[in-house]
C-alpha cells in the first residue's frame, strides 16, 4: 500500500514539476525563476531502482535492504522572497530523500516570515529488518518500522531580548520480532508484536535579562508499551534432550510512563573576562507495568502443566537532576584558563507484587496423579542510588601564531548504591550495598602550523573511568591521537590520523588469580582531495583498525571448571576513491569503489584447550558508476549501477551479491 501511494505521489510531482520546466523552457532564460514574487529553485530527481540479487536474502535486507521500484530520489524546493517581505512567508523549502519504498525515508519542510516565526516539520521513517544465522542462534529477529514526527515553531526568532518556542514529536514503533525466554532450565524462542508509542511536548524561551542569556524549557513525555509476546504451539526449546516443553505461552507487559522535565540555563560575558555558563535540567520519569503471563507445557521434573499463571503489576520512579557549571577565564590575549563542574544524581526505586499459580500432573506407569497446586505471593522492591561529581580543569596557551598547547585535569567521585527487600516468604528487610569511587585523567595537547601549508593536532589522555551499574575496578586507559593535514596547493589536500586506544580492566578471583580484560586498538586514516578545475575531482581514503582484546574466562572443560583466555582479532582494511569527470558539456561521468576487509585472526589457532580464539573475516565492495545526460536546459537522465558482494570467511550461507542497476530524470529550475 505504501509503495502505491508513494507511485502515486511520484506521478503527481513528476506532472506538476514537467508543467513548470515547460513553462520554464517557454520564457527567456535567466538566473533567477521568480513565481508571485518568490526566487524559487527547484530539483526533483525521479526513477526506477532495480534489483537483481542471489545468495542469503536475510542477510542482503539486515545490511541494505534496499528493493525495486519507482523513487524520488531527491526533491529540493526552495521559495525566497525577493524583498524580503513576503506575504504569510518569507522563506519555503522542503527537502524529500528516498520516498517510495526505501528503508530511510525523509522529508523536512521550513517555514520562515522574517522577524515573526520560525516553523519546521521533520518526518522520517525507518524499515528495520534483522535475521542473522550467527547471532543467538538465529532466534533474535525483527522486521519492524519506527516513524518519527517532529514539529517545532519559534516566534520573534531574531529578537535579540525575548524568542518563544513550542514543540512536539511524535515517535512510534511496530512489526514483528522473535526474541528468547529461559523457562524451566531451558531456552525457547518466543514471537513479539511490537506496539510502542512516545510523546514529547515542548514550551520554553528565551529572554536577555541584564548581563545574562536565559533560557528556560518545559517538556512533558508520555511512554506507552502493548508489545506482547507468544508461543502459539508445541516448542521443545533449545535442549531437546531434557523434558521441559512449552505447548502455549502468551505473555503481556503493558506499561505506561510520564516524565515531565525543566531545563534551565544562564550565559554571561563580564568584562570581556570571564565567560559563564550554567545549565541545571531536572526530570522525573514514572513508570507503571502489570506482568501476565500464562504457560502450558511440561517442566524440567516431567511434570505436565496445566496452567502457570503469573501476575505482577507494579511501578517504579526515577527522579533526576544535572547540573553543569563552566567558566573561561581570559586571564591574557595567550593564556585562558577554562573550568567545568557536573553533577549528575538519580534515584530509581520501585516495587512490584508477584503471583503465580502453578497447577501441574504427574504421568506414571501407575496413571495420572493430580499435584497439590503451588500458590506464591511475593513483594518486591529494588532500590538505585547514584552520585556522580565531575571537575575538569584546563589551561590553554598560546605561544606564537604557529604554536598553541593545553594541558587539563579530570577528577570524578562517584557513589552507588544498591537495595533490594523480598517479603513474603523471605521477609528480607531493605539490604543495601554502598560503593564508591574515584578516577583521575590528565589531558595533554597541541596545535603547530611548522609552515603555512602544513597542520598538526596532538592529544594524550591517560588516566581511570568507571562505568555506570557496575562495581568493578575502574579501568586504566591510554589514548592517543594525532591529526595531519597538509595543502600543497589550492587543489590538492593531504590528511592523516592515528588514534591509539590501551584499555585494562584489572580484577582478581577469589584465589587471587589475574581475571581482568587487556583491549588494544589502533586506528590509521589517510585521505586525499584533489579538484584541479570543475570538470575533474577525486576523492581517496583509507583506514586500517586494529583491535585487540585479551579477557580472561571461566569455562568448564570434560566438566571440570577451567580458567582460561578468550582472544579477538578485528583486523579491518577500508579503502575507497570517489571521482567525477565532466566528459562533455552535456555528459557526466561519476565512478567510484569502496572496500572493506577483516582479515581477522589470519592463521593463529590456540595454543592450549583453554585459549579461546575468535574473528570476524569478511570481505564487502561495493563499485558504482552513474552517467549524467543533460537533455534539456532544465532536464538531466540519469543511468547508474551499484554493485555490492560480501562474503565471509566461516558462514558462507550468510554471503550475498546484489546488482542495483537505476535510472533518473531529474528536473530543475
Amino acid at each position: 500500500m505504501k509503495n502505491k501511494i508513494g507511485f502515486t505521489l511520484l506521478i503527481v510531482l513528476g506532472i506538476a514539476m514537467g508543467a513548470l520546466v515547460v513553462r520554464a523552457q517557454s520564457t527567456p532564460p535567466s538566473s533567477d525563476t521568480v513565481l508571485g514574487g518568490y526566487t524559487v529553485t527547484q530539483d526533483a530527481e525521479l526513477g526506477v531502482r532495480f534489483l537483481g540479487r542471489d545468495g542469503n536474502e536475510n542477510k542482503y535486507r539486515s545490511d541494505l535492504n534496499y528493493g525495486r521500484g519507482f523513487r524520488l530520489f531527491n526533491y529540493d524546493f526552495l521559495a525566497r522572497s525577493k524583498d524580503g517581505h513576503g506575504g504569510f512567508f518569507d522563506l519555503f523549502r522542503v527537502t524529500a530523500l528516498g520516498w517510495g519504498g526505501d528503508p530511510n525515508e525523509f522529508l523536512r519542510v521550513d517555514v520562515e516570515k522574517n522577524k515573526w516565526y520560525r516553523f519546521d516539520a521533520t518526518f522520517r521513517q525507518f524499515d528495520y529488518f534483522n535475521n542473522l544465522t550467527n547471532l543467538a542462534l538465529n532466534q533474535h529477529l525483527a522486521d519492524n518500522s519506527r516513524k518519527f514526527d517532529d514539529f517545532n515553531l519559534a516566534l520573534f526568532p531574531d529578537n535579540q531580548h525575548f524568542k518563544f518556542y513550542v514543540g512536539y514529536t511524535f515517535d512510534k514503533s511496530s512489526g514483528n520480532a522473535t526474541t528468547t525466554y529461559d523457562y524451566q532450565r531451558d531456552e525457547f524462542p518466543i514471537q513479539s508484536k511490537v506496539r510502542s508509542v512516545a510523546n514529547d511536548w515542548r514550551v520554553g524561551f528565551d529572554a536577555k535579562v541584564w548581563v545574562f542569556d536565559l533560557s528556560f524549557l518545559q517538556g512533558y513525555r508520555i511512554f506507552k508499551d502493548d508489545t506482547t509476546y507468544v508461543v502459539p504451539s508445541l516448542n521443545v526449546g533449545n535442549n531437546p534432550t531434557n523434558t521441559s516443553v512449552i505447548n502455549f505461552l502468551t505473555r503481556d507487559v503493558p506499561s505506561r510512563t510520564h516524565m515531565p522535565f525543566t531545563r534551565f540555563s544562564a550565559h554571561t560575558l563580564i568584562k570581556k573576562k570571564l565567560d559563564f555558563t550554567g545549565r541545571f535540567i531536572y526530570s522525573t520519569g514514572t513508570t507503571t507495568y502489570n506482568f501476565a503471563e500464562a504457560v502450558k507445557g511440561v517442566d524440567a521434573s516431567n511434570n505436565n502443566i496445566l496452567l502457570d499463571l503469573f501476575n505482577g503489576p507494579g511501578s517504579a520512579r526515577r527522579p533526576n537532576g544535572i547540573g553543569d557549571l563552566g567558566a573561561s577565564f581570559f586571564a591574557t590575549d595567550r593564556l585562558t584558563i577554562s573550568e567545568t563542574f557536573r553533577v549528575n544524581t538519580f534515584r530509581i526505586s520501585g516495587g512490584s507484587n508477584v503471583f503465580e499459580s502453578l497447577f501441574r500432573t504427574r504421568t506414571t506407569a501407575f496413571g495420572t496423579t493430580t499435584l497439590p497446586p503451588t500458590f506464591i505471593s511475593s513483594l518486591i522492591f529494588e532500590l538505585v542510588g547514584y552520585r556522580l561529581f565531575s571537575n575538569y580543569i584546563e589551561g590553554d596557551y598560546k605561544f606564537s601564531p604557529k604554536f598553541s598547547g593545553h594541558v587539563g585535569y579530570r577528577y570524578t567521585s562517584r557513589r552507588v548504591e544498591l537495595g533490594t527487600s523480598i517479603q513474603p516468604p523471605l521477609g528480607t528487610a531493605l539490604d543495601t550495598d554502598t560503593q564508591f569511587n574515584h578516577t583521575n585523567s590528565v589531558v595533554v595537547g597541541f596545535k603547530a602550523r611548522p609552515a603555512s601549508i602544513w597542520t598538526v593536532y596532538f592529544d594524550f589522555e591517560r588516566g581511570t573511568a568507571d562505568n555506570v551499574f557496575t562495581r568493578l575496578s575502574n579501568y586504566n586507559y591510554t589514548n592517543f591521537r594525532v591529526r595531519t593535514s597538509v595543502k600543497p596547493t589550492k587543489t590538492l589536500t593531504f590528511n592523516a590520523s592515528l588514534v591509539t586506544r590501551d584499555n585494562n580492566n584489572p580484577a582478581l578471583t577469589q584465589g587471587g588469580q589475574n581475571f581482568g580484560v587487556d583491549a588494544k586498538g589502533r586506528i590509521f586514516s589517510a585521505s586525499a582531495d584533489f579538484s584541479p578545475n570543475s570538470k575533474f575531482t577525486f576523492t581517496s581514503g583509507y583506514t586500517y583498525n586494529r583491535l585487540t582484546s585479551d579477557s580472561s574466562i571461566i569455562f568448564f572443560l570434560g566438566g571440570i571448571q577451567t580458567t582460561g583466555t578468550s582472544l579477538y582479532f578485528l583486523r579491518d582494511h577500508y579503502f575507497f576513491f570517489n571521482s567525477h569527470v565532466q566528459l562533455h558539456p552535456r555528459v557526466g561521468l561519476f565512478f567510484g569503489y569502496r572496500i572493506e576487509k577483516d582479515t581477522g585472526q589470519g592463521d593463529q589457532v590456540a595454543s592450549s584447550p583453554s585459549q579461546l580464539i575468535s574473528s570476524y573475516p569478511l570481505q564487502f565492495h561495493s563499485p558504482e558508476v552513474r552517467l549524467t545526460f543533460k537533455l534539456l536546459e532544465h532536464l538531466d537522465w540519469n543511468a547508474g549501477f551499484q554493485r555490492y558482494d560480501y562474503k565471509e570467511k566461516f558462514l558462507n550461507n550468510q554471503n550475498y551479491r546484489a546488482n542495483l542497476p537505476y535510472t533518473s530524470l531529474r528536473l530543475y529550475f
